[in-house]
């Protein structure tokens, strides 16, 4: 059986201009500055195939050739040489708004968005009540689309795109604008797809979310696949290139105890073996909500007598951004070394997990009290997703309280509270 996408030695190339050339006398008079260009290779030399049923995750820093890549798939773009061949029908969300016009109302895009997918009026007439209702829309229907939030449009493009039901479906950072609920109705569809033998592409910042879903994820980096296989696989190598790439300053190093060169260094006298991460009961997880509980299972190896150490830990997001670190000696908690050849185990537990709904990866190390000699560094040592929020944003969830009062009002002996 063929694949439902091949592609083989695929190279983009684009030409941009040097000059800035705003208008017809500049390039008249300018004419040998204005043929001036250079070159940006956003492909080189990609190629991969995706099985039918595949969910495929396609991962990478901005600017790395993920959206040129579904754009050509897509055949908005050609390809400088190489070859994309989509076997099938498909259906593609790749950027808000594409396709709609902000004039019309939600009502008369869903027709617009459906014509383009290849449905008759007829079809899509019977599927209005439906779409919006999946797309919580339905008191929204006649109002124009430039007076919609992008989250209300992200849910109105997702929806149409679905309506084909063809063999590919392919995403573009669809999950980067909706909220906690419609991220989980757009997983329900995937899995929807996946049981029907479908196949899925999606490009997401979101490496829990790409490691819980995708069968096989491609890693991009300036163009180039760096990384094929298993989806804990490549999110664990793009884990350790975002932290190659991140700068942690003088006071992150102190709580997070990160790798430093250090003359003398007793390299794994003290040594990471495993980290787990368990939830409420004792179970080995990967995925938790806001407000769980989760445990950090760390096992180390004392190689050799080193007296007193320090074991630190550090919550990053996805994107490398440091969420939070401690360690045992800020926390006041000894750690001795005083029998070589065994293991020592530390466990640190979150009583209820502040993150919102995201990928995060767990940093672990071990350095001396003095913090000048670092033991061993594991990065990542795990990761999880955090699923759902309740609808907040950002990363941490906020806990405080809510009161409303009118003045001349008897203040109210409570008040709503977050938690």
């Amino acid at each position: 059986m063929k694949p439902v996408v091949q592609v083989s030695h695929l190279n983009k190339r684009f030409r941009l201009p040097l000059d800035k050339s705003t208008t017809l006398k500049y390039r008249v008079t300018h004419w040998r500055s204005t043929s001036r260009y250079r070159d940006l290779l956003a492909l080189r030399n990609v190629s991969f195939d995706i099985p039918e049923g595949q969910f495929l995750g396609i991962a990478g820093p901005n600017g790395c050739g993920k959206s040129t890549l579904l754009k050509i798939l897509c055949r908005i773009y050609e390809a400088t040489s190489g070859s994309a061949v989509v076997n099938g029908e498909f259906s593609a969300f790749l950027e808000l708004g594409v396709g709609f016009n902000p004039e019309l109302t939600a009502r008369e895009n869903i027709f617009l968005g459906g014509a383009v997918l290849g449905l008759t009026r007829a079809q899509l007439r019977g599927k209005i009540d439906e779409v919006l209702a999946f797309a919580e829309l339905e008191d929204f229907a006649e109002q124009k689309l430039k007076n919609f939030s992008s989250g209300m449009q992200v849910r109105l493009a997702f929806t149409v795109a679905i309506l084909a039901r063809t063999d590919l479906l392919i995403m573009d950072e669809v999950l980067a604008v909706g909220d906690a609920s419609f991220q989980a109705k757009c997983f329900d569809v995937f899995n929807n797809y996946k049981r029907e033998g479908k196949t899925i592409v999606l490009v997401s910042h979101d490496l829990g979310a790409l490691e819980e879903y995708c069968d096989r994820v491609l890693l991009l980096n300036h163009g180039q696949v760096i990384a094929d296989g298993p989806a804990a696989d490549v999110t664990s190598a793009y884990h350790r290139m975002i932290a190659e790439h991140s700068m942690v300053t003088a006071q992150e190093q102190t709580a997070v105890a990160v790798v430093r060169d250090v003359p003398g260094s007793e390299s794994k006298a003290v040594e990471v073996m495993s980290v787990g991460l368990l939830d409420a009961r004792g179970q080995t997880a990967r995925g938790f909500d806001t407000g769980d509980s989760m445990t950090l299972d760390i096992r180390l190896l004392a190689r050799r007598d080193v007296g007193d150490f320090v074991c630190g830990m550090a919550i990053r997001s996805a994107d490398g951004f440091l969420v939070a670190g401690t360690n045992t000696l800020l926390d006041h908690v000894t750690v001795p070394s005083d029998r070589p050849g065994g293991t020592i185990s530390i466990r640190y537990t979150i009583d209820a997990l502040p993150l919102l709904a995201g990928g995060y990866i767990v940093q672990v190390s071990a350095h001396d009290v003095a913090d000048t000699t670092m033991y061993d560094f594991s990065d990542p040592a795990a990761s999880f997703h955090v699923n759902n929020s309740g609808g907040h944003v950002g990363v941490l969830e906020m806990r405080g309280g809510w009161r409303v009062e009118r003045e001349g009002d008897v203040p109210a002996g409570s008040a709503a509270r977050t938690s």
